[in-house]
């Protein structure tokens, strides 16, 4: 079976829907029938909680190209574990604390390029908030944030998914507090900062993938405007 995190259990989420565009239409087949295990194929999973999930299942974890989450991994429960490969060298460093040598293979979403071409450029600078982050979207939440337009990062199916890689591959600037926007801007090499805020998800996670792209400078902003003051510092580029 493949996994996909939905919250409540039923929205879908940007990131965590992913597969469903890179994923190999015959590997999904063959994932989504296997009977002995529970393919993770994206996301920061790798934590005790679904090494549980799959446990309870009578199955194996089998971990592809994910990232770690900064708990404290259960030895037991990693036994049976594999892993296809690690997002960071964060994920890389805590899996041979308990004897698992794996390869730094990057997040899959870095496979969408040669994919799924950049959209045309659309002008936009926007904030895409964290599916769990309940603040505003209104006009007064787009000026504060120094953004042209503000997204949430709820899809329903595949041409949502195309849709939303088509704003963010397009856009002049990304500010995100869903990590996969991020991760995708940076993909399609779309300058881009992380969002702070009221809500945000799993600091390590997001430590792992920029260490893995030679970032160190995790800063969470803002606005637009101290995103580019970021992206300039952190990645060395001119905008």
């Amino acid at each position: 079976m493949i996994y996909e995190w939905r919250l409540d259990g039923v929205t879908r989420n940007f990131g965590d829907a992913l597969p469903e565009v890179f994923l190999d239409p015959l590997k999904h087949h063959e994932w989504s029938l296997d009977p002995s295990s529970v393919h993770f194929p994206i996301g920061s999973v790798i934590s005790n909680t679904h090494l549980k999930l799959a446990a309870d299942a009578g199955k194996i974890a089998v971990f592809h190209r994910c990232g770690w989450r900064g708990e404290s991994l259960d030895p037991e429960l990693l036994e049976t574990a594999e892993f296809d490969g690690v997002r960071g060298p964060n994920t890389q460093a805590e899996l041979r604390k308990h004897g698992i040598e794996t390869e730094i293979t990057l997040d899959p979403a870095y496979m969408l390029p040669g994919i799924y071409p950049k959209s045309s450029p659309n002008g936009l600078a926007f904030a895409v908030r964290h599916i769990m982050d309940k603040s505003d979207y209104n006009v007064n939440s787009i000026h504060e944030l120094g953004a042209d337009a503000l997204f949430s990062p709820v899809v329903e199916d595949r041409a949502d998914i195309l849709a939303f890689i088509d704003k963010v591959s397009g856009a002049r600037f990304v500010l995100a507090g869903s990590m996969h926007a991020a991760i995708v801007a940076h993909a399609y090499e779309v300058p881009f900062a992380l969002l702070g805020g009221e809500y945000i998800d799993c600091e390590p996670k997001w430590a792992d993938w920029l260490n893995s792209v030679g970032v160190t400078d995790v800063r969470f902003v803002h606005n637009v405007k101290d995103g580019r003051e970021w992206y300039r510092s952190a990645l060395g580029t001119r905008m």
